[in-house]
């Protein structure tokens, strides 16, 4: 028996490798383990004010800022029984949005487009002056600058608080972004067409999982009440705990959610049939992403101009009691599902806290497919590169799957 190891994962967010264990040529496990040190945020949040917490569950990571203040700040405010105004809710779904286009493009520009290529890395693309990843680059400090106008900062966004929100954007700046985003509706399809395709990715499986994301409105697409899985079951958000309990795992810092479902860009459009037509398995899960950053320049505008009319006058957050209470959030990261859930005691104090990320819901998925799209492959260089560009499809955050604590000593799988 003889076990591949694969690391450092390359072109992904954190720190991970990846393991195949093979015996006579023949694949017989595929296990993914994410390495980044344990972050403990769920910890560090107990016995802390209830205020303070959107400000420090942001720094599990930067990509990720602006949706974990907004799915913290959503959670509480359930606990409590806040009532947040429009207005602020349409400033958050902006900050939302932005983080989508700004996460979507580093991940398809920087991650993917290399092995589009045939280059180890973007830089190879800057130097060559490629015209997709510049372009990429520049959509992705557009998402940047949506998160600064509506957040405040571009990382780490400090305008989002338990009730709502602390200010509108300024109106000149609002006209400016109005003007940008309309130019790149028209400059988006030139930018994404080496994402379109299907003989630049390697062939692959079915997709491993049954989908998952959260049943939203048609006006309001990344937030709803109820989770919606592939085959046709619905939970309230607030019984995750039965879809997604984490399990600890014996080679991973992170834990990992017990059944096996995809989250994510692919799980969103498949949900509404737009993925049946793309080849790939989860290759497709680029394209999905594409199909969003259109959406989300589309979105994007809409929420701009909602501000402009926007009455000024208008209330900006709902009064906040402090008191014992749980609350839990559900909202779409750019990666798939993001939870958070809190108790909060009489003193306004956090009791329990609970965050699932979308690499924890879907690393059981990409051991599954690696094993899936992998078997019968018996040249080990060739076993290297299509796990590596398997594990990138699913465009893993591995600074968000491990703010956990791994309290080890359970086998693999559970």
């Amino acid at each position: 028996m003889k076990t591949l190891h694969l690391e450092p994962l390359t072109r992904v967010e954190g720190h991970g490798r990846v393991e195949l264990v093979l015996e006579g040529g023949e694949l017989l496990e595929a296990r993914v383990a994410l390495l980044e040190a344990p972050r403990l945020f769920e910890g560090l949040l107990l016995g802390r004010s209830f205020a303070e917490v959107p400000a420090l569950v942001c720094r599990i990571c930067a990509i990720c800022s602006s949706v974990h203040r907004v799915t913290a700040a959503a959670a509480l405010e359930d606990a409590l029984g806040v009532e947040v105004p429009a207005a602020a809710w349409r400033v958050r779904d902006l900050l939302l949005v932005g983080g989508h286009i700004e996460s979507h493009a580093l991940h398809l520009f920087c991650l993917v487009l290399p092995d589009l290529a045939g280059v180890p890395s973007v830089l190879e693309l800057l130097r060559e002056d490629h015209p997709a990843a510049r372009g990429g680059l520049a959509l992705k400090a557009l998402g940047n600058r949506i998160q600064e106008v509506a957040g405040g900062r571009a990382i780490h966004p400090v305008n989002v608080e338990v009730g709502g929100v602390l200010r509108l954007p300024e109106r000149s700046v609002l006209e400016g972004l109005r003007d940008d985003l309309a130019a790149w509706e028209a400059r988006l399809p030139s930018v994404l067409e080496p994402f379109g395709d299907p003989a630049g990715y390697p062939p692959s499986s079915p997709v491993v999982g049954v989908g998952l994301c959260v049943k939203a409105s048609a006006e309001v697409l990344l937030r709803g009440e109820t989770l919606a899985l592939a085959d046709g079951r619905e939970v309230p958000v607030e019984g995750y705990h039965g879809l997604l309990s984490e399990q600890p795992s014996s080679y991973s810092n992170a834990k990992r959610a017990g059944e096996v479902l995809l989250t994510g860009a692919l799980a969103r459009q498949g949900r509404e049939g737009l993925a049946d037509s793309w080849p790939g398995g989860i290759h497709a899960n680029n394209a999905a992403q594409t199909l969003e950053l259109a959406w989300a320049l589309e979105r994007a505008r809409r929420l701009v101009d909602a501000l402009l009319d926007a009455d000024p006058a208008a209330p900006l957050a709902g009064a906040v009691r402090p008191g014992a209470g749980v609350g839990t959030a559900a909202i779409e990261a750019p990666r798939g599902l993001l939870i958070h859930h809190y108790a909060i005691d009489d003193l306004g104090r956090v009791a329990v806290a609970d965050i699932v990320t979308p690499t924890a819901v879907n690393q059981g998925a990409m051991e599954g497919q690696l094993l899936a799209d992998l078997k019968g492959v018996d040249d080990e260089e060739e076993l290297r590169a299509r796990a590596e560009r398997i594990v990138r499809a699913y465009d893993p955050c591995i600074s968000c799957a491990v703010h956990v604590l791994n309290v080890g000593g359970c086998k693999p799988g559970g």
